[in-house]
């Protein structure tokens, strides 16, 4: 009987985690206590996180990348519902050259960048780059690992990422039980209501979209898209904290297991 109880207990968190699984997540911290690099420290290579907003009337946006199959954040285009009269962009970008000055060269998110104060927020990964790197949205990294031929950067904007003082930006994700480490995509300001991450629009009306490179064969086999009514879905919430309709599940596996355990006992 024990067995059987804590074999149910997987199965609810697995019918659980079954529901969003395959989604990419976009959403906000409003009214961070931090800027999202304090305390962070450097990466190899000296790299930081560049985040100047805190506290209340600001926010900062993340995107965490859970599709099936997926190698990481080519490219994205949000929008925001609400009025945010500042925006700074700070997902990571850089030129590089190497020991021979062949460059310079371009990686990160440089194509078709949004500028500050300016939404809908855009970015992606140039075709042309010499190098396209994974891994965005899903782990940790910095252009120092990912660019070994660099001998000199210039004109970089968060150079590491992944990790940042933001609670709520990396571990498990509640829906698919998969390890994740959020991108921090830029950070501003609102009046009146909190915004929010606009993930009903569809992408053909302006709507929030990311573009996940495909693990197989990346990056020659291109990439696949999140937004509404996509095969892997948009959402705009948290995924490192469950739904309160899974944290009822959950507990409820919990108090049957601790019961039965008891009466075992005694």
């Amino acid at each position: 009987m024990l067995r059987r109880t804590f074999l149910a207990m997987v199965a609810v968190l697995s019918l659980a985690a079954s529901a969003n699984a395959g989604a990419v997540y976009v959403y906000l911290v409003v009214d961070p206590a931090s800027t999202a690099g304090a305390g962070v420290p450097a990466s190899a290579g000296g790299f930081t996180v560049a985040s100047s907003r805190s506290g209340a009337g600001t926010f900062h946006l993340y995107a965490v990348d859970d599709a099936d199959a997926s190698a990481g954040i080519r490219s994205y285009f949000v929008k925001l519902n609400g009025t945010v009269p500042a925006f700074n962009h700070r997902s990571p970008v850089t030129s590089w050259d190497d020991a021979d000055a062949n460059g310079p060269f371009n990686a990160g998110f440089n194509d078709l960048r949004s500028a500050n104060n300016t939404t809908p927020v855009i970015a992606g990964q140039a075709a042309g780059n010499s190098v396209q790197i994974g891994g965005f949205g899903i782990g940790t990294g910095n252009f120092f690992a990912s660019l070994p031929a660099a001998a000199s950067f210039s004109g970089t904007v968060n150079g590491q990422w992944g990790t940042y003082a933001d609670p709520g930006t990396s571990g498990i994700v509640a829906a698919s039980g998969h390890q994740r480490n959020a991108l921090f995509i830029g950070e501003g300001t609102y009046t009146g209501a909190a915004p929010t991450v606009d993930a009903a629009t569809l992408i053909g009306n302006g709507g929030t979209a990311v573009n996940f490179w495909n693990a197989t064969g990346f990056p020659g086999q291109g990439s696949s898209i999140s937004a509404a009514g996509a095969l892997n879905p948009l959402l705009n919430t948290n995924p490192f904290i469950p739904e309160p309709a899974t944290l009822t599940l959950v507990g409820l596996a919990v108090l049957g297991f601790s019961g039965l355990f008891g009466r075992r006992r005694s």
